[in-house]
Formats: C-alpha cells, sequence, structure tokens
C-alpha cells in the first residue's frame, strides 16, 4: 500500500475503499445505469474484491463489494458477478504492481474512444499521462471471455490507462485512491481537450515542461488531500447514505 493510500483511507477496509471509490466515480461522472465496476486486490495477491452486478456505483455499499480469488474460475462465481471481470483477473495476474482496477465508460474518454484523435497535452490534467493511453483495437463487445481478457491485458502493457475503442476505459494503478484519481483526470482531460478543439487550434504544453509538471502535480501526498476532499464532498452533497459513518 502506497503512501496515498495509507493516508487516506487510514483503517478503512479494501471493501470499504472500494465503496468510496464506486462513490466518488459516480459523482466525477463515471454513473452509467448499474454498469462499471471497481476492485482492489489484497495486500498478499490472492483475493480481489470487486463491486456486485445490480447496483449503480452511486449506491455501492462495503456490502455490495464481493470476494474472489485472482486465480480462480469464474465460472464458479456467484450470479453477482460482473460478467466483465475478467478485465480485472487477467490484469492482476500479468501486473504484480497493480492493486486497483477500474473499468467505465465515462462520456468524453468513450466519446474518444471512438474516434482517430490523438492524445494531446493540453492541460495539467492531461499531463498525468506523461507515459501515454494504451489502446485495445480487439472486439467492441463485452469482454467476457479470458481470452479477451488476456489480449485487453497485454494491450494495457505497462501503463496504467487503456482506452477500449468503441467501448470504454481501463485504469489499473498502485492502489485505490490512485486509480480514482486516473479515471476522473482522464476524463477531465479529454473534456478539456474536446472544449479546447471547438474554440480554436490546440496549442500543446512545450515538451521541456510535462515532466517538470508531473513531477510536482502528482504526488502521493497530494493524491490523500483529493482523497479526502472527495469524501466530504460526497457527505457534504448526501450521497453517504450506507456507508460507514452515516446514521441508518
Amino acid at each position: 500500500m502506497s503512501a496515498a493510500s495509507s493516508a487516506a483511507a487510514g483503517t478503512d477496509s479494501l471493501t470499504e475503499q472500494v465503496a468510496w471509490a464506486c462513490r466518488i466515480l459516480a459523482m466525477e461522472g463515471y454513473q452509467d445505469l448499474t454498469l462499471g465496476h471497481v476492485s482492489a486486490r489484497s495486500h498478499d495477491g490472492r483475493t480481489m474484491y470487486i463491486k456486485r452486478k445490480g447496483v449503480a456505483l452511486s449506491e455501492v455499499t462495503p456490502e455490495d463489494v464481493l470476494p474472489f480469488e485472482v486465480d480462480g474460475d469464474l465460472s464458479t462465481a456467484p450470479p453477482d458477478m460482473h460478467l466483465e471481470a475478467v478485465l480485472h483477473t487477467e490484469v492482476y495476474k500479468r501486473r504484480p504492481d497493480v492493486s486497483c482496477v477500474i473499468h467505465g465508460h465515462p462520456p468524453y474518454a468513450t466519446a474518444f474512444s471512438a474516434t482517430h484523435a490523438d492524445f494531446s497535452f493540453l492541460t495539467h490534467d492531461g499531463v498525468l499521462f506523461i507515459d501515454g493511453l494504451s489502446t485495445y483495437d480487439g472486439v467492441p463487445d463485452l469482454i467476457i471471455e479470458p481470452s479477451d481478457g488476456g489480449e485487453v491485458a497485454e494491450a494495457l502493457g505497462d501503463r496504467t490507462t487503456l482506452l477500449l475503442r468503441n467501448h470504454g476505459i481501463l485504469v489499473a494503478e498502485r492502489d485505490v485512491p490512485w486509480a480514482v484519481l486516473t479515471a476522473v483526470t482522464l476524463e477531465r482531460a479529454l473534456q478539456l481537450q474536446s472544449i479546447a478543439g471547438t474554440l480554436g487550434e490546440p496549442r500543446p504544453i512545450p515538451d521541456q515542461w510535462l515532466e517538470r509538471i508531473h513531477a510536482r502535480k502528482y504526488q502521493d501526498g497530494l493524491v490523500g488531500e483529493y482523497w479526502a476532499a472527495w469524501i466530504r464532498g460526497l457527505r457534504r452533497t448526501g450521497q453517504t447514505f450506507g456507508m460507514p459513518g452515516e446514521p441508518g
């Protein structure tokens, strides 16, 4: 667990972190009926804790988070397991550095995945992705077969972020707070890129500034601050029903 996760999550269990992540993502534009899912991997690497199907991101509680063995047979999974759980297990099998996986269909990133447009470093948000975005150009269908999940994981490679063409996004990060920041920042970066394109010719940040901005803005301590602020925002707006610390 990174310093960001320790500071941000405190004593929260992984099931609580996953539930909070779902609530934050819903608040930040990832709500899509009951679709989209978040998982976190146990410290021993053997078990993932994943949002169940049938509930919207905005209503997930710790009780809606299922344990499942990373090397388990998903054909034996409980009926409320998401069909696309292979996106999580296949990444975990290939990436020991990854402890959280997010899949969703945010509007701007999903629209971007359905174009031939190039990602540009137009804003500080874009600079988070200094190592680039991976893309999966395989089937535009649901990813439910282990072979397809394996292809997605191979397409991701050693990066944190992947566009599934005509489908959505996948984020694979070191812990839950970092994964949420990456997912939220990707959507904001592509929203701003879309807006910029309507206003005039885009003007990217000069290459020589990218490393400096990235080092200053994307640090563990700041990720902890962002996580805490998101949870305060959820509490202020009454979006924490059923979560730890809330009455009823």
